[in-house]
């Protein structure tokens, strides 16, 4: 893959950079546009799994070895709903907070709340990780991440934890109002 990659016995170089180009013209033709559409899809699926957390990248891989064992469409289906949860994070900007006490203590405080909420919750269901995993399309490694408060969740994974827990979001995250 160093040099390019091939797709449909074409050379595509610059996957292993930011941007993947066709070698050859265009043609307009319904072939070459497919072509170049895989190519440019295949580039932004790299540049994103380039850019994603180490844990997302450990989670990403452990999904992917899971797709030979996927007995029904629903086992696949749950597997790429994973993915995508995945992949389709919106980049995440930093920037500095100027707090006249460490800021620090507050955030550990709401991850021990949401992750202690949830897992309170899920118990209360009788759920396993696994379950909840299933129900709301995220990687049980995750679920597990967030309980342990090793993690701070995204909105978008409150959101789909609050609809598998079938609770509002501010019952997990009281500043969600």
């Amino acid at each position: 893959m160093a040099n390019g990659v091939f797709l449909n016995n074409e050379k595509f170089k610059g996957c292993e950079g930011n941007m993947a180009t066709k070698e050859l013209t265009t043609t307009g033709r319904p072939e070459d546009l497919q072509a170049t559409a895989m190519t440019m899809a295949l580039a932004i699926v790299v540049e994103r799994i380039r850019n994603l957390p180490k844990d997302d990248k450990q989670d990403l891989y452990e999904l992917l070895k899971e797709i030979p064992s996927a007995e029904t469409n629903e086992d696949l289906e749950q597997i790429v709903i994973g993915m995508r949860e995945i992949l389709d994070q919106a980049p995440v900007t930093l920037q500095k907070l100027n707090c006249e006490t460490p800021c620090t203590n507050g955030v550990q405080k709401w991850i021990d709340y949401v992750g202690d909420k949830i897992k309170q919750l899920r118990e209360a269901r009788g759920m396993t990780q696994e379950d909840l995993a299933e129900k709301s399309g995220l990687p049980q490694s995750h679920i597990s991440r967030l309980e342990s408060r090793k993690h701070s969740p995204s909105r978008a994974t409150l959101e789909k934890l609050a609809k598998a827990l079938n609770v509002s979001l501010s019952e997990l995250d009281p500043s969600a109002d």
